[in-house]
């Protein structure tokens, strides 16, 4: 799970103007398992003021040896030497390939969620890609409407209750949160892959994803590199809202699948905040 880099963040970061996000002094609406989450969105964006980020000064050290060093020097020359040799096709098929090795993780976390249709979609998916498509280089799955129903071990402590904890960055890795952190080793446990390679094939495995990854998002990275004046305050805004935005979905998700059990969800009397903005997203490799 090394050299992530910017590479979820970077498409994001314009989202909105620094200084969104949670409440001052890093307060937090908890996501309780109760009934009740089931109806809602708890829609933590909403009622925040400014994003937490009490570890800034770490944290800009660690962007700056991210993205300035590791993907300027490092992943960005590997990703375009990659795309020259490698037809687009061939690249997206690999990405494929690997994301369908990351079933697992998308399955379990979908059971931890009480989302018992979206656990059956992945598995749906996995045994059709893994057949008619190759092993996964193919997508059939979706040609055939069996949609993906992402989910990560973060997204299932915030589902639980666990706040977020404050803005991290840490060399190598993606921005996080604390409750993300926490979350992306969990998820390492599901990787099946980790148990089959030995420990440095399976950390060229995740180098190889990274710069694959990259490679299919140069022209993108670029663009919004060239959009933004304070790059780390708009990739931790933008990280920040697309994460409470997967977990407002995921609630409603789960709400969707269990509305036969639970009935109509109940009147919403407050006025509901205008959706937030869509931006692109690069899909996480791990």
């Amino acid at each position: 799970m090394v050299l992530w880099l910017i590479a979820t963040i970077l498409v994001v970061g314009c989202a909105r103007s620094p200084g969104a996000g949670i409440s001052a002094g890093g307060g937090h609406r908890l996501l309780q398992p109760t009934d009740s989450a089931l109806y809602e969105p708890t829609d933590e964006s909403a009622e925040a003021e400014e994003d937490w980020d009490p570890w800034q000064p770490f944290n800009e050290k660690m962007f700056f040896f991210n993205h300035d060093i590791l993907d300027r020097w490092l992943l960005k020359p590997a990703a375009s030497g990659w795309s020259k040799i490698s037809p687009e096709a061939a690249r997206r098929g690999l990405s494929r390939l690997f994301d369908n090795f990351d079933m697992p993780r998308r399955f379990v976390n979908n059971l931890f969620q009480a989302r018992p249709v979206g656990a059956g979609r992945e598995l749906a998916r996995f045994v059709v890609n893994t057949t008619a498509g190759i092993g996964g280089l193919l997508d059939v799955a979706s040609v055939l409407h069996i949609e993906p129903s992402n989910a990560d071990a973060g997204e299932t402590l915030a589902m639980y209750g666990f706040a977020e904890g404050p803005y991290l960055v840490l060399p190598t890795f993606p921005p996080l949160t604390v409750r993300d952190a926490i979350g992306r080793g969990i998820d390492g446990t599901l990787d099946p892959v980790s148990y089959v390679l030995p420990f440095f094939a399976n950390r060229a495995k995740s180098i190889a994803t990274a710069i694959n990854e990259r490679s299919l998002n140069l022209r993108l990275f670029a663009d919004v590199e060239d959009s933004v004046l304070d790059l780390y305050s708009a990739a931790r805004n933008g990280y920040l809202q697309r994460r409470r935005r997967k977990i407002d979905e995921a609630l409603a998700s789960r709400r969707q699948e269990w509305q036969w059990a639970l009935g109509p969800a109940p009147t919403a009397t407050a006025q509901q905040p205008p959706p937030p903005t869509v931006v692109p997203e690069v899909k996480d490799p791990a």
